[in-house]
């Protein structure tokens, strides 16, 4: 029953943020800016996310879609997501004296930025200081904005942590 509840949850969750991404972020106009509600979500899951296989299949189908639904080219974006989500997965760990709030924002962030400079190197085959000052910095500032939003939604939603009772010996 928990089993099919989690995956109702991340159905809904799902099909909210593309729903969103759809409606709302796509028609909002910020100056260079490219928002992406799917990558901060889907960064956000792979920094909470304790189960690999979890993990890359709601990736998957994140990439899919956002990638059906764009106009930036279904592969480059689809792979971007995937692939980047798997690095987030592998390196969510370390440090490990930073907190997972901290470390998906500075993930958010470099995934955003990443993938307006991919995006750009392939329709342009350059890359300048402008493009990275007018496109792929406040892209990454308005995804990091979003996270401040998703995480602590996600937090409470999906990846609730169990109080842990402490045994105390006396």
């Amino acid at each position: 029953m928990v089993i099919k509840v989690r995956k109702l949850k991340i159905i809904l969750w799902i099909f909210i943020v593309l729903l969103i991404q759809t409606v709302v972020i796509s028609q909002l106009r910020i100056p260079g800016a490219v928002p992406s509600l799917v990558l901060v979500y889907t960064i956000c899951v792979m920094i909470m996310e304790n189960e690999f296989r979890n993990a890359v299949i709601i990736s998957i189908i994140c990439a899919v879609c956002f990638g059906a639904l764009c106009d930036r080219g279904f592969v480059p974006t689809s792979l971007f997501y995937v692939y980047s989500s798997i690095v987030v997965f592998a390196l969510r760990k370390k440090p490990q004296y930073v907190r997972n709030p901290i470390k998906a924002f500075a993930w958010v962030f470099i995934a955003s930025g990443a993938s307006e400079i991919m995006y750009f190197i392939l329709n342009t085959f350059t890359i300048n200081i402008d493009m990275l000052t007018n496109h792929a910095l406040p892209t990454a500032v308005c995804n990091t904005v979003l996270a401040f939003i998703v995480y602590p939604l996600l937090r409470i939603t999906m990846y609730r942590e169990e109080k842990k009772k402490t045994l105390l010996v006396v």
